[in-house]
């Protein structure tokens, strides 16, 4: 059995806790904003704001007319990421393999651990105490990784625990679109089901698989799999990496490109010199701010290739750092990725483990610099064809 832990409505709490709220009770409709200087969009909504018809993603002006009393709060994406980094480490320290799906949803391994916490129960209960004020932790258990995401889904004020025969009936009527939320699917894929009308998990399951592989590929036999309770129990265990991060809160708002540029100098400086960071070079940069309008604002920049040069970094940093919607009352600077030496200069040394270490570690950066459709493996298709443009295919790897 996979356990899944959800913090639900993560962003919109955090952005409420910002403010020194709490998410209201049923009756009252929040949702957060639009971002600062972005498209006007409403973010994730309350269970009361849905219940009038508002979505995330929705134009704002259609959502205040669906619901007038809607209100809004600025979203905290900073919020977000450090709580889902607080989480991970939580978990960690109580020495179970987790896997981060999204913010505030994990997977967990719990059978290493159960022996140690006393058993299912009293480790369900050391889970629940994770949760902050405000927050509501929901809990599930199932056979595979998607059941186990949808049992959480479910879960409200006890764990939601689905057996391997309870699965199917379970999640069927849950839409579709939890294939990608959860799943990892294609978004694509989710709208095309629901344009020939297969909006619930329970149509996507109750298909051949032969005639999803043909119509939509790998990725629907995948979806397919999940819907059907099929996807397997194994996770890709996750340990929080070393927290390599440099704050600078300056005396006055930093608002002109002069004193933006020596905040981030001082910032990589002082990161650079971190005991945490050890030997180990960035490949992935996060810089975040606190604005003077009591706002958050966040960007990542991937780096071509892992350096531990201040003036590179520097360079990579300031064309989005110019991108901020106002002035900043402090400013964050954290390595989120590390890689270990000079990473591509000794791609193809060495062998075994340490080598497909090596090569995973370029493949991460690969997707993080140009995304995940970069990295195909050659696949075979019909080697008995006269076609050779037919005997071999590409497939993501």
């Amino acid at each position: 059995m996979l356990l899944a832990l959800l913090l639900p409505r993560l962003p919109l709490t955090v952005a409420l806790a910002a403010r020194g709220q709490q998410l209201p009770g049923l009756g009252v409709p929040v949702a957060l904003g639009p971002p600062p200087l972005g498209e006007p969009r409403i973010g994730l909504p309350s269970a009361a704001a849905e219940a009038s018809g508002v979505r995330s993603g929705m134009p704002l002006g259609e959502a205040l007319t669906l619901c007038p009393a809607l209100q809004l709060v600025p979203p905290d994406p900073v919020g977000v990421q450090e709580r889902a980094a607080r989480l991970l480490r939580e978990l960690d320290a109580l020495g179970l393999p987790v896997e981060e799906i999204a913010p505030g949803r994990v997977l967990i391994d719990a059978a290493p651990g159960l022996r140690l916490h006393g058993g299912p129960r009293r480790l369900i209960e050391r889970l629940q105490q994770l949760a902050l004020a405000g927050e509501s932790v929901r809990i599930g258990a199932a056979p595979t990784r998607f059941a186990a995401l949808m049992a959480a889904r479910l879960a409200r004020r006890r764990p939601c625990v689905l057996g391997a025969e309870e699965v199917a009936a379970a999640i069927a009527p849950l839409p579709v679109r939890l294939l990608h939320e959860d799943g990892g699917s294609p978004d694509a894929l989710c709208a095309a089901l629901v344009l020939v009308g297969i909006d619930r998990l329970g149509g996507v399951a109750s298909l051949s698989q032969l005639a999803v592989r043909d119509r939509f590929g790998p990725a629907g036999v995948a979806a397919w799999r999940m819907a059907r309770g099929e996807d397997g129990a194994r996770i890709a265990a996750q340990s929080p990496p070393p927290l390599v991060r440099s704050v600078l809160r300056p005396g006055e708002p930093i608002a002109t490109d002069a004193a933006l540029e020596q905040a981030i100098v001082l910032l990589v400086r002082q990161a650079l010199q971190l005991p945490a960071r050890g030997d180990a070079v960035p490949r992935l940069l996060r810089l975040q701010a606190r604005l003077v309008t009591g706002e958050s604002w966040l960007c990542e920049v991937p780096l071509r290739e892992s350096t531990a040069d201040p003036q590179r970094l520097v360079l990579a940093l300031l064309p989005k750092a110019r991108r901020l919607p106002a002035p900043a009352e402090r400013l964050a600077l954290t390595f989120a990725e590390l890689a270990r030496g000079a990473a591509q200069l000794t791609l193809l040394e060495g062998a075994g483990e340490e080598r497909a270490q090596r090569l995973e570690g370029a493949a991460e950066q690969v997707r993080a610099a140009v995304g995940e459709g970069a990295l195909l493996r050659i696949v075979g298709i019909d080697p008995t064809s006269r076609l050779p443009e037919r005997r071999h295919g590409l497939a993501p790897r």
